[in-house]
């Protein structure tokens, strides 16, 4: 049973503090990854499967029916054994999650690839949790007919809108759910059942909420009791706020221990990637008091983080900002929920980010978290230039030169005439000189909010935004003119200074420089100020260190040199991928974060965009 002792339920009250078993009963590409590796799609260049349903229609199509099934055979029987069990109970940890397919259990439905059934391995593991002393949530990954068109739940469906919600089976996930609780209703390590896992939000709330009202109902009647075994209710990509609101209306005080199931990644979407360490640090401080309120278990998390964390970590090491990450999540972790399952047990060996013996062994998931400075949201955030702070003056002044970071954590380059933001390192490439509109004499002027500059990049050209007839977006050219002039908007503050968040709006045409994800440039198309519009101002140190070096040392500063990649590009950041792209190590102790902290003293009340929430709903345990 998760957490704290509620009222109206009796039994152990300890939180679940563990790690998910995945790739074991459900195939994904990270956790499974030798056999993704070891069969990839014939005649494809060794392209790899990317879920369970397409790896099992290469074995069959490579090895036939018995050969695939014994391929599945090996897996099972070798990738989790009873050693994995106590090394988990070793490392501290009280329970372990435990996906699965709904064909694992039931075998699989006419015209699925699946392998099946193999429900003596969830024997197995309910065996070595109550041999080790261990709790076990039984979860039900993967649903029939699938609860989304993604991976997770055992096959990926593309283009978007292949699958569509009426293909959830909900009436034989209820079955899947009833044998599973029949078999295992009177194993005490069975802690909770998860009913499903990460279902779309295309699901109508309704329905969902009356599928989950049926679970429980169910697992009860399965001899499963609210004194022991917590019912676990994904709520995945949906406001909690409104889940929680729409449960209570329609179940009322029904049903007793049951928790709110959600995954907290720091390394999808565009809000992960543009968030700097701080801000990621911030988020999980901020989502302590959305924790307490909700009976929340986080099912899964991770140390991974969004691209723009390795251009704003300071002079810190990759081991260093996980180390310092991973035991923030930790202590909040285990102050505010009712339990928590790290992603994952097994991964390759060099991912660190997913990989929970890696990371323990580096001692990143356990030891005192250090105490962050507080601070109130408003005005500079002093964590902000702890991890990437500007040396000497935090203002900028005309002739200084910046870098802008926008919204998805790149920052904007030039190569010639053509205007990116597509890179997460800052070069040459990314560096641009602000100029004032005519020349000046005398002192150094600070750019002021509502000012007018134009920005020089590295090759001479300046930033052009494009007429308001239209046109390919913003580009570099050659001297000078009235739509290079931009007025510059910093956000809430009356002089631009490191890490000010600006808008740039075209003197001429009065639109707002934005970028997109999804297109290549930078584009002045709306007079919005929105996230699109915002960019992040760097200030460049004055002095390059001696171990930089000069980008056009490399490759050259000319407009007919090759445009920058990973292969010609002087300490190139990695292209992006679903997990990070990072920059090159750095180095220094996580002491100091404690020493900030005692020196500055304000609140904290900064709101988490993680998981907003603002319900007065008492918790679910009752």
């Amino acid at each position: 049973m998760p957490a704290r002792q509620q009222r109206g339920v009796k039994g152990p009250a300890e939180p679940w503090h563990g790690v998910s078993l995945g790739g074991w009963l459900l195939l994904e590409p990270g956790p499974s990854y030798p056999l993704f590796e070891e069969h990839p799609f014939p005649d494809a260049e060794g392209e790899e499967a990317r879920c369970e349903w397409c790896l099992m229609e290469v074995l069959h199509s490579t090895k036939g029916a018995e050969g695939a099934a014994e391929v599945m055979r090996r897996h099972r029987e070798r990738h989790i054994t009873k050693n994995d069990f106590q090394r988990i109970r070793a490392c501290g940890m009280n329970a372990v999650r435990l996906p699965f397919g709904s064909w694992v259990v039931m075998g699989p439905r006419e015209g699925e690839p699946y392998i099946g059934s193999g429900i003596e391995f969830i024997d197995r593991a309910v065996d070595w949790a109550e041999e080790v002393g261990l709790q076990i949530v039984l979860d039900l990954h993967g649903c029939p007919g699938g609860e989304s068109g993604e991976a997770p739940c055992g096959r990926r469906q593309r283009p978007h809108g292949t699958w569509q919600w009426q293909q959830w089976d909900f009436q034989a996930s209820l079955k899947v759910l009833e044998v599973v609780a029949q078999r295992y209703c009177d194993r005490s390590c069975v802690t909770g059942i998860a009913v499903c896992n990460e279902p779309s939000n295309e699901v109508p709330l309704t329905r969902l909420c009356q599928y989950y009202d049926q679970a429980i109902t169910l697992i009860r009647s399965c001899g499963l009791p609210a004194s022991r075994v917590a019912a676990v209710l994904p709520v995945f990509q949906r406001p909690e706020d409104k889940f929680a609101r729409k449960w209570q209306a329609m179940t009322g005080d029904r049903h007793q221990n049951f928790c709110f199931d959600i995954h907290c990644y720091h390394c999808f979407e565009n809000e992960f990637n543009g968030k700097s360490l701080a801000q990621h640090l911030r988020t999980v401080e901020d989502n302590a008091p959305f924790f307490k309120k909700y009976p929340i278990v986080v099912g899964e998390w991770s140390l991974s983080l969004g691209v723009a964390t390795w251009s704003t970590c300071g002079e810190r090491d990759e081991d260093e900002v996980h180390t310092l990450f991973g035991r923030v999540q930790a202590k909040v972790l285990k102050e505010t929920t009712h339990g928590n399952f790290f992603w994952n047990w097994t991964e390759r060996p060099d991912s660190v980010d997913w990989n929970y013996q890696v990371a323990y062994d580096r001692g990143m998931l356990c030891g005192p978290a250090p105490s962050l400075p507080l601070w109130d949201g408003r005005g500079e955030d002093p964590l902000e230039q702890q991890f990437n702070p500007c040396e000497g003056e935090q203002r900028v002044f005309f002739g200084d030169k910046v870098c802008l970071r926008v919204f998805y954590g790149r920052y904007v380059d030039v190569f010639g005439s053509s205007v990116n933001a597509q890179w997460v390192e800052k070069g040459s490439w990314q560096q641009f000189v602000v100029c004032p509109v005519e020349s000046r004499k005398g002192p150094r002027q600070e750019v002021r909010s509502g000012g007018v500059v134009q920005l020089r990049a590295h090759n001479g050209r300046f930033l052009v935004a494009p007429p308001a007839s239209g046109g390919r977006g913003v580009s570099a050219q050659k001297g000078s003119n009235s739509s290079s002039s931009f007025v510059v908007h910093v956000l809430h503050s009356e002089v631009m200074k490191h890490l000010s968040v600006v808008y740039l709006e075209c003197k001429a045409t009065r639109t707002i420089v934005d970028a997109d994800d999804e297109a290549d440039g930078l584009f002045a198309r709306y007079r919005d100020r929105g996230l699109w519009q915002q960019l992040v101002v760097e200030k460049v140190p004055s002095r390059r260190r001696p171990s930089e070096g000069k980008l056009g040392e490399k490759c050259g500063r000319g407009e007919d040199n090759a445009p920058p990649t990973p292969k010609n590009r002087a300490a190139a950041a990695p292209p992006p991928s679903a997990k990070r792209a990072r920059l090159t190590s750095k180095s220094i102790s996580l002491a100091s974060l404690s020493t900030a902290a005692e020196s500055i003293g304000r609140s904290s009340s900064i709101h988490s965009k993680l998981t907003s929430v603002a319900s007065s709903s008492e918790s679910g345990f009752q």
